[in-house]
């Protein structure tokens, strides 16, 4: 059986099924594929796991910006050489998905300039990266916030935005 589609026809076709990345690759792959005689199972496997890395990277970018971060570090970023009492070890089960999933907490206290927000960032990333929403604030905004919430009557609708991340970071 062969079904002759024109490309419009399979690109109205990935646009319906909503595979906007598939949409843009399968161009560029398909000579490659007939050049290097890929199998079709090869190339579908290619095309849907394109497709689900950039979902994932799309869902993390979303979720980087949702969470409201004044800048973007890892874990990686950060120089333990410089910092006496952290240690990467200790804060490796606050890096893994069940930190939040068991919801546990960390406080980061220390003098200025030592990267308690740094650190703190890094975990809310990670769990960015396991799957998890967060959300940075300033315990300066979030009292702001929710004492003009509690003067205006809308104290539960504020805290929702507070209590719904799977990590909270207050700085």
């Amino acid at each position: 059986m062969t079904i002759d589609l024109a490309d419009t026809q399979l690109d109205a076709l990935l646009k319906r099924l909503h595979l906007a990345n598939t949409r843009r690759a399968w161009r560029e792959l398909t000579p490659r594929a007939e050049r290097e005689e890929w199998s079709y199972r090869d190339f579908l496997a290619l095309l849907v796991s394109e497709e689900i890395a950039h979902r994932q990277q799309t869902r993390i970018a979303r979720m980087i910006r949702r969470a409201r971060f004044p800048f973007l570090k890892t874990i990686d970023d950060f120089n333990f050489m410089f910092q006496s009492t952290v240690r990467l070890s200790l804060l490796g089960s606050a890096l893994a998905p069940d930190f939040v999933t068991e919801g546990r907490c960390v406080i980061f206290g220390g003098k200025p300039g030592r990267g308690k927000t740094h650190l703190a960032v890094a975990i809310a990333y990670r769990a960015i990266q396991n799957g998890f929403d967060a959300r940075f604030v300033t315990a300066a905004e979030l009292i702001d916030e929710l004492s003009a919430a509690f003067r205006c009557g809308r104290l539960a609708e504020a805290l929702a935005t507070y209590l719904h991340p799977g990590v909270l970071v207050v700085d």
